[in-house]
């Protein structure tokens, strides 16, 4: 029975600007698509030319392209702004502080009522209260 090795070919071409060809499909890195984003409005190279360079279609540069100017236009929209999600996680916290203030407080109280103070501490029954030292007496001489 004779096996065959399946070796995966990876092409890696040089291309004139230095760049390097991949040829392997898989996810490209953050910085591999900014730069991608960035290349084709400085006119270092248009969508095609990047494509092929990173060894993936153009509708997927441009869609690297569209979601970065959507993402452009919501930060211009919004400005200094808080975005909707951190006025709701704002709104949490604070509404988890108040509970959590509540919740010692109850404990503090709780506790305080379960634990009289000593005015207010009376003998157990069937204890006789200890006698108060009174000096010595005419029995004890």
């Amino acid at each position: 029975m004779r096996r065959e090795a399946v070796v995966e070919k990876t092409a890696v071409v040089a291309e004139p600007e230095g760049s390097v060809l991949r040829g392997r499909s898989g996810r490209r890195t953050v910085e591999e698509r900014q730069q991608a984003v960035l290349d084709v409005p400085a006119g270092k190279a248009n969508v095609d030319q990047v494509a092929r360079r990173l060894g993936v279609l153009p509708a997927t540069v441009e869609g690297w392209r569209q979601d970065a100017l959507a993402g452009v236009a919501e930060a211009m929209r919004r400005g200094t702004a808080k975005s909707a999600r951190e006025f709701v996680l704002e709104r949490e916290s604070t509404n988890l502080r108040r509970v959590v203030t509540d919740t010692a407080i109850e404990k503090v109280i709780r506790a305080s009522a379960r634990t009289p103070s000593s005015r207010e501490r009376r003998p157990s029954p069937g204890r006789r209260p200890a006698r108060a030292f009174k000096g010595p007496t005419s029995r004890t001489l």
